[in-house]
């Protein structure tokens, strides 16, 4: 019974040390994450059709507009197109891994995902969201079969009435 108790207390000993030190990705784990942080960028440089592209025909994700609804690649790509033809920019990304797990090539990866919007009437917003997404590789690169975000975005000095916003620093703000 002791000796249980011994190894468990050591195993939850490293692992908080572990938890500690950053972690090393591998070049292939490294391009999970910029796939991702080329989204807004494909869409801004290239176009819907190539933006398009970056989705898995089954994609799934949770509506990040707030609606709270499933989103289809469709829904997606439509949605960003239109951002796009209004004349509204994605003019920041930025990723950070947190975890990334590659197996027959499809990659499961929890990331801090930051986009920094402008928009036609001047204003310019900055999100950050906690992101879990499920990658397919496709050819040399990766395509998007499913995320699940839920924003992280600081608190604002104009926003003391939000107590559990996180206190995080963007890498992305003022752009």
């Amino acid at each position: 019974m002791i000796k249980t108790i011994t190894i468990a207390f050591m195993l939850a000993a490293a692992s908080a040390i572990a938890a500690d030190e950053p972690k090393t990705f591998t070049d292939e784990e490294r391009s999970v994450a910029e796939f991702w942080q080329q989204m807004g960028p494909t869409l801004r440089e290239e176009g819907v059709e190539t933006y398009a592209m970056r989705y898995h025909e089954d994609f799934t994700g949770w509506d990040i507009a707030g609606s709270g609804g499933m989103a289809t690649k469709d829904n997606a790509v439509q949605y960003f197109s239109k951002f796009h033809e209004d004349g509204h920019r994605i003019t920041c990304t930025h990723v950070e891994p947190v975890t990334i797990d590659i197996k027959a090539g499809r990659a499961v990866a929890r990331l801090i995902y930051e986009q920094t919007n402008s928009y036609t009437d001047g204003r310019v917003e900055t999100n950050a969201w906690r992101m879990v997404g499920v990658f397919e590789r496709y050819g040399d690169t990766w395509q998007v079969l499913g995320t699940n975000m839920v924003n992280i975005t600081p608190m604002q000095e104009n926003d003391s009435d939000t107590p559990d916003a996180s206190s995080r620093t963007l890498v992305c703000s003022g752009d």
